[in-house]
């Protein structure tokens, strides 16, 4: 059977009916096996970051106040998910413990690197565990494997770089045939990975990042970055005068580096077109909303 890896993106899953459109993305469009990587709900990442801001500056009143929303954030498209009394809110909840309780530890002498990855991460925890649980109320077969039990990194907070073959060893003894026979469809998490017992971050654009290595190192037949566009524009259709600019239907690895220089600036993670690179693995950049489009083909 074979393997695509998938990647959704904060700009697109941001509240429950987004979620609420991901089944019909399976049912329609991920007919494969997959690995399915996600990344934080809307501007959760930059609200996390202020949590550790406000941490670092000792203002405990901002602190509490932006976790207070992002529990209810995360807690209301729970509510528009799941029966209230769903396990997921108990989880939700331990989270958010883990969280306040990390940051009661954490004194002056704490590197804020090191803080900063012991808190961020849980973005991507919050927004894999309540998809994984919606999936399986909506019936969408699935199985959340969390990226801190495969994806190892040295302790290089912030900017963590992979150990490319633990991490394939550890997938190798986490997603196994079986394992995709019976589930079909992992879930896990973008940007982060871990080191010894700690969590660590892969830098801003992580989860493109996270779904380009999962695609070299398990050989998948492609990876999808599904976004918020029809998929990678002769021209970048935001600027003056470029509003008719066309989507360009397939097109080379050299070529998108290229456009990444100018038109297609940040659509893609250069370490992703790396990962895909190396192996001729192809990547597809697909609109979420539009699912009779197939985007842009990169080979």
């Amino acid at each position: 059977m074979s393997l695509v890896v998938n990647k959704f993106g904060g700009g697109i899953i941001t509240c429950a009916s987004s979620i609420r459109h991901l089944p019909e993305v399976f049912g329609g469009c991920v007919k494969e096996n997959s690995i399915n990587v996600f990344s934080a709900f809307g501007n959760t990442t930059n609200n996390l970051e202020k949590v550790v801001k406000a941490h670092l500056s000792g203002n405990k009143k901002e602190m509490k106040q932006v976790l207070d929303e992002l529990k209810a954030f995360h807690t209301g498209i729970a509510s528009d998910l799941l029966p209230k009394e769903h396990a997921v809110f108990e989880s939700i909840e331990d989270i958010f413990k883990k969280m306040e309780n990390t940051l009661k530890h954490a004194d002056a002498s704490t590197d804020p690197k090191f803080i900063y990855d012991q808190i961020v991460p849980y973005g991507e925890i919050l927004a894999s565990i309540i998809i994984s649980n919606y999936f399986s109320y909506a019936g969408v077969p699935n199985k959340l494997i969390s990226a801190t039990d495969f994806v190892k990194t040295d302790s290089n907070y912030n900017t963590a770089n992979v150990d490319k073959k633990t991490t394939f060893k550890n997938l190798e003894a986490q997603i196994t045939p079986q394992v995709l026979d019976s589930y079909k469809n992992i879930i896990t998490q973008g940007f982060i990975g871990f080191s010894g017992k700690e969590m660590t971050t892969l830098g801003r654009g992580g989860s493109d990042y996270t779904a380009g290595l999962l695609g070299n190192l398990m050989n998948a037949d492609k990876v999808v970055l599904w976004k918020d566009v029809p998929g990678v524009m002769e021209m970048n259709p935001k600027l003056p005068g470029c509003e008719n600019a066309k989507k360009i239907d397939c097109l080379t690895y050299d070529r998108l580096i290229e456009l990444l220089q100018t038109s297609a600036t940040g659509l893609v993670h250069p370490k992703t077109l790396n990962e895909v690179k190396e192996k001729g693995i192809p990547l597809q950049v697909r609109p979420f909303w539009v699912l009779e489009s197939e985007g842009t083909l990169i080979s």
